[in-house]
């Protein structure tokens, strides 16, 4: 029952999104950046995570399964994997992802990054977890299934980052280096090490949390701003990508100068 509501709430709301941004801002060029355009992009973005979650039956599982066993909690081999991995994303995205990143002056708008950023780490970790439960749904052998979902989420962050997110959504925060050092030392880590928990110990609120304790130190550390905040803000810098659709590419002063 909660998981029809919830559908009908996400698809209401993603709905009344795609209206107020059809009516109001559609055809913003990608050269300006917009806190409240920006924000109703990522709402769009999140109402369409959150349709996923609760038609592939992933939120059902969530709510009626506990956080952990009595058995887990008591694991030794549990709270050693459980704590690297708390451990490994507080010092990826907390400490080394927030060294990384640019912000341009941007001023901090505390309160709201952490409810925007656990918004996102829910939506995100809970469409990024669909792909494990559907994938699990096969019958397949665990280390398939481990493969399968690498792969699919994969596949997904890299089309809906690159060509949507860092285009449409956040403002310029990266450049081309640290894209790469994010990828390979943050991300990619990151999605082995907690999949693989996930795989063993089947905890999905546990994942979710994951997730959301990454986005929150990732909105905060770009400074991203409130939707109410006017000024001049760094759009992110783009190129061509596949089918001449632009992707982000991250910030290169000799091109925003020219």
């Amino acid at each position: 029952m909660f998981s029809t509501i919830y559908l009908i709430s996400s698809s209401v709301f993603g709905i009344l999104m795609v209206i107020l941004y059809l009516i109001k801002y559609k055809g913003t060029s990608i050269k300006v950046w917009k806190p409240i355009v920006a924000w109703i992009r990522a709402f769009i973005y999140f109402s369409l995570c959150n349709i996923i979650i609760a038609i592939s039956g992933t939120l059902a599982k969530s709510i009626n399964q506990p956080l952990f066993s009595s058995d887990q909690i008591t694991n030794p081999y549990w709270l050693f994997y459980l704590s690297i991995c708390f451990v490994y994303i507080f010092f990826t995205y907390w400490i080394l992802w927030s060294r990384m990143t640019l912000t341009f002056d941007r001023k901090y708008y505390l309160l709201i990054e952490i409810i925007f950023g656990m918004i996102w780490g829910f939506s995100t970790g809970g469409l990024l977890l669909s792909f494990y439960h559907l994938w699990s749904l096969t019958g397949l052998a665990s280390w398939i299934r481990y493969i399968l979902t690498y792969i699919s989420i994969g596949v997904w962050q890299y089309f809906a980052h690159d060509y949507f997110w860092d285009v449409y959504v956040s403002p310029e925060h990266d450049t081309p280096r640290s894209i790469i050092i994010k990828t390979y030392v943050c991300h990619i880590p990151n999605v082995a090490l907690t999949l693989g928990f996930l795989t063993i110990w089947n905890n999905y609120a546990i994942y979710i949390v994951f997730n959301i304790f990454a986005l929150v130190a990732t909105t905060i550390f770009q400074k991203f701003p409130a939707p109410w905040v006017k000024g001049s803000f760094h759009a992110p810098m783009v190129k061509s990508g596949i089918f001449r659709f632009f992707r982000g590419t991250g910030f290169i002063k000799e091109t925003q100068s020219s």
